[in-house]
């Protein structure tokens, strides 16, 4: 019996990683969720398992080394990752002369250096293996600037240029890598933010992680390289 190929999710205990988790595990894949809050990761797993899924769940902050260390260490014990799919993310919104230098530091560690140390984790037994994806949840405003988000954008323009690289760096070991690109979805990232957008009109985390699901599910021999997800009407 064929062993299940295995997807690793960060940021997935809400949003956008708590329903990747849900949809790839109906496509039988081993699901591994890494967050910072246990006791939403564990509301997760229990789900999954709820519908004969398999799931496995990792309670660190991947932009701190000391946690990483555990995250690691999972992955060189479990040769076997498939599938990366690099969603955490924080926001903070303000003007650049309010912004400390540890908020400035909280978004760009969490945002683009996670993304860093996850990805050069899985590389490796990728390129053993000759196969592999890579995504990047990435954001609008890693595209256009916005007003307010210096750090945020900083980390999103960043997170563009990282992922353009690693694609022509990794093509030829045919590992694919994904960058999406989706407008304001109403999850708790919104919970502590005061915005004029009114988050009855936001995307929803599940309709974006259905997009994204079939953009990494497309056929062997192509890749959906950039994904940019909009609300029908078009604007943020």
């Amino acid at each position: 019996m064929a062993k299940n190929k295995t997807v690793v999710i960060t940021g997935g205990s809400t949003g956008i990683g708590k329903y990747l988790g849900l949809f790839f595990s109906q496509e039988k894949y081993d699901i591994v969720l890494i967050s910072r809050t246990e006791n939403k990761l564990k509301i997760v797993k229990d789900e999954i398992q709820k519908n004969g899924g398999v799931c496995n769940i990792i309670a660190a902050d991947i932009s701190k080394q000391s946690d990483f260390v555990r995250v690691s260490d999972y992955i060189k014990k479990n040769n076997s990752i498939d599938i990366l799919i690099n969603n955490a993310g924080i926001g903070i919104f303000n003007k650049i002369q309010n912004i400390s230098s540890d908020e400035w530091d909280s978004q760009i560690n969490t945002n683009l250096k996670g993304s860093f140390l996850m990805t050069k984790a899985v590389v490796p037994q990728m390129i053993k293996k000759q196969s592999g994806k890579i995504v990047f949840i990435n954001s609008v405003a890693g595209l256009s600037p916005y007003p307010y988000s210096t750090a945020y954008v900083a980390s999103k323009y960043g997170m563009r240029g990282f992922a353009a690289s690693l694609r022509e760096e990794l093509r030829e070991h045919n590992v694919k890598i994904i960058s999406v690109h989706p407008g304001a979805i109403d999850t708790p990232f919104w919970n502590n933010v005061k915005t004029d957008f009114p988050r009855k009109k936001m995307l929803s985390a599940q309709d974006v992680a259905k997009c994204i699901l079939n953009a990494v599910l497309s056929p062997n021999n192509v890749v959906q390289e950039e994904l940019v997800i909009r609300r029908t009407a078009g604007d943020f």
